[in-house]
């Protein structure tokens, strides 16, 4: 472990460039930079009112809250905390986690984006996997490869999606939202709501607004209406199915909730062992509590081709996201902490996820081979250490018993 502290006066900028390894940062109130890198090579120095920093390897990084941070190039990982001025990233090859941040500026995602707590405007171009944004103060512009989940926006909000979109939003006057999906999206709104919606579906059935004294479906696959006295304008625009609602019940059946609210690549804690009493009420549960969904969220009116090839395009998403995480851990070797505990050298590698077969349709049963216990073991060791979502594992585990 190297060490290097720099005393800093008045505002800096710190670029950060080409770390080899996983990268955090996190603001404090000292007037210097401490940087600490797992590798024997570490670039710390101060070039006029810049600091450069660089890492062959893992690198922590201590700065002034008021700097102004620049990160180029990161092979990992990248976690970053309480910075009050204007962060900036590029080419970041893995997972992108923000917390409690002034102004954002990213592009170049290559897995996941994670952003809480932003008191200025978030740009992000070109994020490859999931985004999951919480409470931005200022606009929103982003295009996102997988899902977007969005939770509080102040200002208008632009977004770009290549598959679902789930939505909890309260109207601000004056204020536009753009969000165009490749598949579904799920807007929540207030019980009490002024704004205008225009909606477009996939096809004559695919809208449904689920509002106090608004008719729930319409035919056509383009809806427009006013709620209350309007003042915002939203406007979404789905590959698939579109739902507005303001039943929390209803966003519960089904909105994939955040697979990005936690505390992500950095949270310390290694996967505890399962005894098989234990391992087989687990798999129970998530078998019941699936179909139990699927029962609530479908009505028996829909069982029709339509829904077969919703829910088979569910499971080809899961299914992707599962090897993706799968890809990246196998890449990261198998880390725990902040910058990782090899368990390779203590544990057998995971073995690989079989391929899912097709769902059979409704009212119909597959017969199948029965789900083994390497198998259930993987999908529980990738949730106990939240690479997929509780929705994700169990849509697997019933995909992979025929149900």
């Amino acid at each position: 472990m190297r060490q290097s502290t720099l005393p800093v006066n008045g505002t800096v900028t710190v670029l950060v460039e080409n770390v080899g390894g996983d990268l955090q940062i996190v603001g404090w109130e000292r007037p210097e930079i401490t940087a600490k890198a797992d590798s024997n090579r570490l670039i710390c120095e101060l070039v006029g009112q810049n600091i450069r920093v660089r890492s062959e390897g893992d690198l922590i990084l201590y700065v002034a809250l008021e700097a102004d941070v620049r990160v180029t190039t990161v092979a990992g990982d990248v976690d970053v905390r309480a910075l009050v001025s204007s962060f900036e990233a590029e080419r970041i090859g893995g997972d992108l986690q923000m917390r409690n941040l002034g102004e954002v500026k990213v592009k170049n995602i290559g897995g996941d984006m994670s952003l809480r707590g932003c008191s200025g405007n978030l740009l992000a171009d070109s994020v490859g996997g999931d985004a999951s944004l919480h409470e931005i103060m200022g606009y929103v512009k982003i295009s996102v490869g997988a899902d977007l989940y969005l939770r509080g926006a102040e200002g208008d909000v632009d977004a770009r999606v290549g598959s679902d979109a789930a939505l909890y939003l309260r109207p601000v006057p004056g204020a536009n939202v753009h969000v165009q999906a490749g598949s579904d999206i799920l807007l929540r709104l207030p019980e009490k709501a002024d704004v205008e919606l225009d909606l477009q579906g996939c096809d004559d059935e695919s809208i449904r607004v689920d509002l106090a004294g608004v008719e729930q479906k319409q035919m056509g696959m383009s809806r427009s209406l006013v709620i209350g006295a309007g003042g915002s304008k939203i406007t979404l625009m789905a590959g698939a199915e579109v739902i507005v609602t303001s039943r929390n019940e209803e966003w519960e059946n089904h909105a994939e909730f955040d697979p990005l609210g936690r505390e992500g690549p950095f949270t310390p804690g290694e996967f505890p062992g399962l005894d098989s009493q234990l391992h087989e009420r687990i798999t129970k549960h998530v078998e019941a509590a699936t179909r139990r969904a699927v029962e609530v969220s479908i009505p028996a009116s829909d069982m029709s081709d339509k829904v077969q090839r919703r829910v088979d395009a569910a499971m080809r998403r899961a299914e992707e996201k599962m090897r993706s995480a799968e890809r990246r851990s196998m890449h990261m070797g198998i880390k725990v902490g902040r910058f990782g505990v090899d368990l390779d050298s203590r544990r057998a590698p995971i073995p690989p996820i079989p391929p899912i077969p097709p769902i059979p349709p409704f009212g119909q049963r597959a017969v199948t081979e029965p789900v083994t216990d390497a198998e259930r073991l993987t999908i529980l060791k990738m949730l106990q250490e939240k690479k997929i979502s509780i929705q994700e594992a169990e849509k697997l585990l019933a995909a992979l018993e025929g149900k």
